[in-house]
């Protein structure tokens, strides 16, 4: 039965009927209608039929009132009669278009040619009902239309948020203080950030398409291989994997790199594209993030130097000379050879001290420290115990006297004036020393009995050199 006849025989049908469920334009939100039709008795019967589905409806008897409605009000959809009698209804989808509304029309017509409904449709109308239609026709139409607008609502608010997320991504990779980068399957890079620019000191359309290796330190190249060309994910890709990373000057750049090298720690991850080939998925190359921890080595390697060198002369310190003197010794018991293990404590520095004060005391420990390293052989070594006390390794010894003879050069060269910025001064050392292995086959016993014996010199008037004798303990 045609509820929706021709202008010239229309009637309406029971309103009890039971229409499908129409989509709404939002959770919270009515979906709002615009009813454009010149016949009151159409108005109020289409009126009627729809405030069933809770819609939110206006009604507008003229191409005036629509247009007038249409510039205040956003309508979710428009049911438009072609034929009014102050303008054609086609008129009004012209004004919709030329002012951009954001609406969906439905036309309704009883114009039975078909140039009408492809004129309407061409002016962007999204279905036509020609007269008379039924309730089931009508509702299916409004159905169909509303659910593509949601369909497109929701398409675009889907490339929205990829553009959001797009241009958040690009935003936070480009500010990145960290160097970001994409390889392909071969090694060749597809893509790096703005901040591998700056730390490299290349450009970027430089590096695309360039191997990985051109960056990379070549002592490096074994751990470098293994991490941009990974292709695990997970848990079980490349962490913290520490590399160095050659840079080059750069004149329009801020940082002066100059051919020095980074040391970055690199975390990578493989990219696979699922389902891309029979059987599995297809790797697709390597997505890392390098950060620069070269300040961060450099303080480490400054720590790590003063825990175990004097701050003062630069020397090894306690620690590190009990290291030098324990690897001799494994060295020499190996090679059957003997080694010399030397106490020096320098006579009349306290006086110096506290006589011209602590800067003068220590010009005085830099300039020994200078003149006992030049008695020595590479290999040997000289250590700060603290205060005016040193110790010396001589490993590899053919005889004893090899160590006397040291011993009278540190004597020689420190019985010489020293000037201390205009002030002159004088002194001397003493210096014990023991022998491995007849004096002692531990660290702690040589370094004792190297002590006994420079004490024994003391003993004896200072400014001379002993060897460890058993009789030294005996005495005292």
């Amino acid at each position: 039965m045609n509820l929706f006849p021709r202008k010239s025989r229309f009637t309406i049908g029971d309103n009890s009927f039971a229409a499908p469920h129409l989509p709404i334009a939002a959770a919270n939100q009515p979906t709002r209608l615009l009813l454009v039709d010149d016949e009151p008795r159409m108005l109020a019967s289409l009126r009627e039929l729809l405030s069933h589905r809770h819609f939110d409806i206006d009604t507008a008897s003229s191409g005036a009132g629509a247009l007038a409605c249409l510039s205040d009000t956003r309508y979710d959809l428009v049911l438009l009669d072609l034929s009014l009698e102050d303008m054609d209804g086609r008129h009004v989808m012209d004004f919709i278009n030329h002012h951009c509304i954001e609406t969906d029309v439905i036309v309704i017509s009883g114009n039975v040619q078909i140039d009408a409904a492809i004129g309407a449709m061409r002016r962007g109308a999204h279905d036509f009902l020609r007269k008379p239609f039924s309730q089931q026709d009508l509702f299916k139409t409004i159905d169909h239309v509303l659910t593509q607008r949601r369909l497109r609502q929701s398409n675009r608010d889907i490339a929205y948020q990829l553009e959001l997320s797009e241009r958040t991504y690009r935003y936070l990779v480009d500010t990145s203080p960290d160097l970001i980068y994409m390889v392909e399957p071969e090694g060749r890079f597809t893509f790096v950030n703005n901040r591998a620019c700056q730390m490299l000191g290349y450009d970027r359309r430089e590096l695309i398409g360039q191997h990985y290796s051109v960056l990379v330190h070549q002592e490096d190249f074994a751990r470098a291989r293994y991490a941009f060309n990974e292709r695990r994910s997970g848990d079980r890709a490349s962490r913290d994997v520490e590399l160095r990373m050659t840079c080059r000057s750069n004149p329009t750049l801020s940082e002066n790199l100059d051919n020095a090298s980074i040391t970055v720690s690199l975390n990578a991850v493989g990219m696979h594209l699922d389902h891309a080939q029979p059987g599995g998925s297809k790797y697709m190359g390597t997505y890392g993030i390098a950060r620069d921890i070269t300040a961060r080595k450099q303080a480490e390697a400054i720590i790590l130097h003063q825990a175990y060198h004097d701050v003062l002369t630069n020397l090894p310190n306690r620690l590190l000379f009990k290291d030098r003197l324990g690897q001799a010794i494994i060295q020499s018991r190996r090679n059957l050879t003997e080694l010399a293990a030397m106490f020096i404590d320098l006579d009349r520095f306290k006086l110096v001290n506290d006589t011209l004060g602590h800067d003068k005391g220590d010009q005085l420990l830099l300039q020994v420290t200078t003149r006992l390293k030049g008695c020595l052989r590479k290999g040997d070594t000289l250590a700060r115990q603290g205060g005016d006390e040193f110790t010396v390794v001589l490993p590899d010894l053919h005889t004893r006297d090899d160590a006397r003879v040291v011993a009278d050069k540190f004597l020689e060269c420190l019985n010489l004036p020293f000037d201390l910025g205009g002030n002159e001064v004088t002194i001397s050392a003493s210096i014990g020393i023991a022998v491995f292995p007849h004096d002692g086959e531990t660290i702690d016993e040589l370094m004792r009995r190297a002590d006994v014996a420079m004490y024994h010199i003391k003993g004896q008037g200072k400014n001379g050199q002993a060897f460890y004798v058993d009789t030294m303990e005996q005495g005292a």
